[in-house]
């Protein structure tokens, strides 16, 4: 299927292992925007998987060749991957989220 959709200059991949992250992909999700999760647990994956915007998957995050895995297989279904928040340090204060008026 074909689709005019732009596509995001970039997506962020969001570590589902810490409960900041976690808080914060889902209100992405809420907000309809399109980026990644990861988790080492598929239950934290679960939520995910059934959103076109969101690509979900399980891997160790700490492996560097799984890491670069899903980094690859999110940059071929959503766009380059532009930031990775994996802690509560790196949830931004509010989200730069962008909605049509």
């Amino acid at each position: 299927m074909i689709t005019n959709a732009a596509r995001p200059l970039s997506v962020e991949l969001v570590v589902l292992d810490d409960d900041a992250a976690r808080a914060y992909a889902h209100t992405l999700l809420a907000a309809g925007v399109e980026f990644a999760v990861v988790a080492g647990r598929p239950s934290f994956v679960r939520p995910f998987q059934s959103s076109p915007a969101v690509a979900a998957f399980v891997a160790d995050i700490d492996d560097p060749d799984q890491l670069a895995g899903v980094i690859g297989r999110v940059e071929q279904q959503l766009a380059p991957v532009g930031s990775v928040i994996r802690y509560r340090a790196d949830v931004p204060a509010m989200p730069a989220l962008h909605f049509a008026a």
